[in-house]
């Protein structure tokens, strides 16, 4: 398994290529790796193999990269997701756990009960970093301190004992944002971390399945057994998809998905994916970068594109206690080191001064021809040679930006491209849909297997069946 990648490398998240912060076509990461799953974050990218997890990018405050063992007695990681503050993972023993720098490995324990679900304000753009510390730290994680100081010499496999004995919980997959942890577990039962979710079509009916999760910064999807979608978190800027601009405490069916059943599901930044079973790709949400497909204003971009990545940066590069000191490139706030100076980080202004109140009458100010927030899901017309380039079968949201994979290894992007992200050889931002020139080492004996959108970046992850022949 090969991975490629593109988008923001200033903190060497390509080792490879650490001459470039920007790398604006597919590159190859690792070659034969053995690899099972990969994380994107806009400071580091994680990826799992074989008997480790290695994180490359911002280790420590500098550019460089770490290999980390497995939890504790708890078998090999076997699926991953990230955020800039933790990653969050499953084991082959079905217990989750998450990493964090400078605590390391701490346990998950998933519950049998229901807990209230908090959800953030509909203006959570202007929310500090200490309050997203405090939800990941007190509101979403119930972790124990440190496994080995608490197990019996006696026992030594205690730690990959489910809680449960009777009734052990196995779960298979995370996904994480700044304000929400999810899992699923191998019965079809999701979880807002460490509590389990109630998922059904009206009060009173039963609990629905649930095949997949997925969270973006503020919101979070999931997707039933049976191809329905529900939604909640955050709404501000029409990502939950229900056609308003509010929040939603609970999952929510998404009634304009409601006839068709739904094959994969992915969230962005402030934008949401669905694939049909006819593999027809829906979006909605943000699009002040085009990252759904439709006409925006990217001539003259809104003031809020500079408020959104300051607060990126102040809620997470760094940890509580100098939150209120944020670090990065004071001129369009994202963090990179400075050239000839690897292992320093610039300095800041205070984002407090500049405005965060991303919906600000002046600062979103945009003809009404252009599209800023779509709540309802509309399908996304892709225009290709023939039947397959249209036909969808995988799909990645970053911050602001989208990618997705069409049948025949052919991919297609569009969005915010600062950083090169959309993978088309320039650093350019598209409101349409444009095709992704692969490597030729991405032929016809390929097979792209995972697709996986970051903050500011795409990776890929490449069976080639040719190399094992």
């Amino acid at each position: 398994m090969d991975i490629y990648y593109c988008g923001f490398n200033g903190f060497r998240q390509v080792p490879l290529a650490a001459t470039s912060d920007t790398l604006t076509c597919l590159t190859l990461h690792t070659k034969n790796a053995k690899v099972v799953d990969v994380g994107v974050c806009w400071n580091y990218l994680v990826v799992a193999e074989g008997d480790h997890v290695t994180k490359y990018g911002l280790v420590n405050s500098k550019p460089g990269l770490v290999r980390l063992e497995h939890p504790p007695g708890s078998g090999v990681v076997t699926q991953l997701s990230a955020t800039p503050r933790h990653i969050l993972c499953v084991t082959s023993s079905g217990e989750c756990w998450t990493h964090e720098e400078g605590k390391g490995w701490r346990r998950v324990l998933v519950e049998t009960e229901e807990a209230e679900i908090k959800t953030p304000s509909d203006d959570t753009a202007t929310t500090s970093s200490t309050v997203l510390d405090d939800s990941l730290e007190k509101e979403q994680l119930v972790l124990i301190e440190d496994l080995h100081e608490k197990l019996d010499p006696a026992k030594p496999d205690q730690s990959s004992t489910p809680e449960n004995d009777e009734s052990p919980i196995v779960m298979c997959k995370t996904a994480c944002g700044d304000y929400h942890n999810l899992g699923l577990d191998t019965q079809g039962r999701a979880y807002s971390l460490p509590s389990p979710l109630s998922v059904t079509s009206f009060p009173g009916s039963p609990a629905l399945k649930v095949a997949d999760v997925a969270c973006g910064k503020e919101h979070c999807m999931l997707r039933t057994e049976m191809g329905q979608v529900f939604s909640w978190g955050g709404g501000s800027r029409g990502q939950l998809g229900h056609g308003t601009l509010a929040s939603e405490d609970k999952p929510r069916l998404i009634l304009a998905l409601d006839g068709m059943k739904v094959t994969k599901i992915a969230t962005g930044g402030w934008h949401s994916a669905a694939i049909s079973e006819c593999q027809d790709l829906y979006m909605f949400g943000w699009n002040e970068s085009g990252q759904l497909a439709l006409p925006t204003n990217l001539a003259r971009p809104a003031e809020c594109f500079s408020a959104v990545e300051k607060l990126l940066m102040a809620c997470c590069t760094m940890q509580g206690e100098d939150a209120a000191v944020p670090r990065g490139d004071s001129e369009d706030t994202e963090v990179y080191r400075k050239h000839g100076d690897e292992d320093s980080i610039c300095t800041l202004v205070d984002p407090d001064k500049e405005g965060l109140s991303c919906y600000a009458p002046a600062a979103c100010e945009n003809p009404s021809e252009y599209v800023m927030v779509q709540p309802l899901p509309m399908l996304v017309n892709i225009s290709g040679k023939d039947g397959t380039d249209a036909s969808v079968v995988e799909v990645g949201c970053g911050s602001r930006h989208t990618v997705c994979l069409t049948l025949g290894n052919q991919l297609w992007s569009f969005g915010w491209n600062k950083y090169g992200q959309l993978g088309l050889g320039d650093t350019k931002s598209r409101d349409e849909v444009c095709r992704v020139p692969t490597p030729k080492s991405i032929n016809r004996f390929s097979e792209i297997r995972t697709l996986r959108c970051g903050d500011w970046g795409t990776a890929l992850l490449v069976h080639n069946a040719k190399k094992n022949k």
